[in-house]
């Protein structure tokens, strides 16, 4: 009874390892395009992270909406799961390694993929929430706008077809050189399928707080995002097939077993080694889609269906006539060129930023040493006020409140009481600059945050004391290479 449930877990103990790999990569390289960490305790080198938010969905309460229709909000995200599931049914990840292999194979994805928007519909339908069902209509309408160019884009239907005919010619032979115009209109297309920025429409958070899967929470919240990760999984194993080569190394004169001096009896070494190296390119891959999401903003809806429908239709009909596709490309030449040179150049802008090492400070124990245009807590001299005033007159608030009365005999003033409140303050340093005796003088202390407001008001006896500075701290490692300080 076990060995007949093997061959069901092992396709899905492998799609949810990869799926937590997606997770763990996406983390590590936006951490490295903000110049972050990322995740790092969760296991060796944050690797059990995805694990940790999974088992946390997992024990959340699951909430239903008391108005909406509880069969179509639970039934939802398992539809939008199942239906990315069947899709690994038809990947070849080996020449000898794939689970149905039917002859309609690119077709039956596009066909089964067509299911998920109407999962993500139900669910905008089922929580009786004008925000989830907003989310729900784009995502059925942002579906239906990008499957039609997604499905021109392919150049034959049996995927075992089109790996042969690119391993004929090696490196050389990949579509995506003799395609590459279909390459980008399939990329655009399957982001938009993904629900990936700039295309993620359908949860625009400025928009619809959270879109379809604003209503959900727990394990069914978690279904959401493991489909978009099963999605985007799945679409880059396409693009490593129909454009990479799949399985195929591609390297001139060297075939993989001879070069280890195997024989033909190692047959599984050579399915090992094509499921590596198609896994190797769709994660290299990844790195486009994930790059993407820090680097162009979101599309509003009307300028998604204009790309979908009156740009990518118009040259995706014509991928396979080069005529009318120059003519298409005169046409919307300007912008094309326009475009590109703009995303080309913030592309740039994200790899530069992904360049440059991550700077985080454990604070409290370690600080960066300020610039001198900050300007900190104001240090009070009593011996050196006269009650002059100044201070408050030249405040733009009126902040300093000085308390003090008139010795008839000697007739001087005399200061009693002394205060300013650093929770109004703005430090413009206005009552420093222009007060006569210098009693008023900008510290290095910026720490100024308290439970209770009311502590911020500092009197002569708080003004008073002197900073400790974080150079002559010896409980702080001060930071002085910091790409930050010596920029500035």
């Amino acid at each position: 009874m076990i060995w007949v449930l093997v061959p069901i877990f092992t396709p899905v103990l492998g799609i949810t390892i990869g799926v937590l790999a997606i997770v763990w990569l996406e983390r590590e390289i936006s951490a490295g395009i903000q110049q972050r960490i990322g995740p790092e305790y969760a296991g060796p080198l944050g690797i059990l992270q995805a694990l940790a938010d999974g088992t946390k969905l997992l024990f959340k309460e699951n909430l239903l909406p008391s108005r909406g229709d509880t069969r179509l909000f639970s039934i939802g995200p398992s539809i939008a799961v199942i239906s990315i599931l069947l899709s690994y049914l038809i990947i070849p990840f080996g020449s000898n390694l794939v689970l149905s292999d039917l002859n309609i194979g690119v077709f039956l994805w596009i066909a089964i993929s067509s299911i998920a928007p109407i999962g993500l519909l139900m669910s905008g339908y089922g929580s009786n929430n004008k925000y989830s069902f907003l989310g729900g209509l784009r995502a059925a309408a942002q579906s239906i706008s990008y499957e039609i160019p997604l499905t021109l884009c392919v150049l034959s239907i049996s995927l075992r077809a089109i790996l042969e005919a690119q391993s004929k010619y090696g490196f050389w032979g990949w579509n995506l050189w003799r395609q590459p115009i279909g390459f980008i209109v399939f990329l655009i297309s399957s982001l938009a399928e993904c629900e990936r920025l700039p295309f993620d429409l359908p949860e625009a958070e400025e928009e619809l707080v959270a879109g379809y899967q604003t209503e959900y929470s727990g394990i069914k919240f978690g279904l959401f995002y493991v489909a978009s990760y099963l999605n985007l999984l799945v679409s880059s194993l396409f693009v490593t097939v129909l454009y990479l080569g799949g399985w195929d190394l591609s390297i001139p004169y060297i075939f993989v077993p001879e070069f280890f001096e195997i024989n033909k009896a190692g047959e599984v070494f050579g399915t090992t080694i094509g499921i590596f190296i198609t896994l190797a390119k769709t994660y290299l891959f990844l790195f486009i889609p994930i790059t993407t999401r820090w680097t162009l903003p979101r599309l509003r809806m009307d300028q998604l269906l204009n790309l979908g429908w009156k740009f990518l239709l118009p040259i995706s009909l014509d991928i396979h006539d080069m005529f009318p596709m120059v003519t298409g490309f005169m046409n919307y030449g300007q912008q094309t060129v326009r475009a590109a040179r703009y995303i080309g150049q913030s592309f740039m802008i994200t790899l530069s930023h992904a360049n440059r090492l991550p700077v985080t400070i454990q604070y409290p124990y370690e600080k960066l040493i300020t610039s001198e245009r900050f300007r900190g807590r104001i240090h009070f001299e009593f011996d050196k006020c006269i009650a002059c005033e100044v201070c408050v007159r030249v405040c733009p608030i009126d902040l300093p409140v000085v308390d003090w009365k008139l010795e008839t005999d000697i007739r001087k003033k005399q200061l009693l009481n002394y205060s300013i409140d650093f929770g109004i303050c703005i430090f413009c340093g206005n009552c420093v600059e222009y007060c006569p005796t210098n009693c008023l003088s900008m510290t290095e202390e910026y720490e100024l945050s308290t439970y209770d407001r009311h502590e911020l008001n500092y009197n002569q006896i708080s003004l008073g004391r002197l900073p400790m500075s974080v150079i002559d701290d010896y409980t702080i490692r001060t930071i002085l290479n910091s790409p930050q300080i010596t920029s500035e």
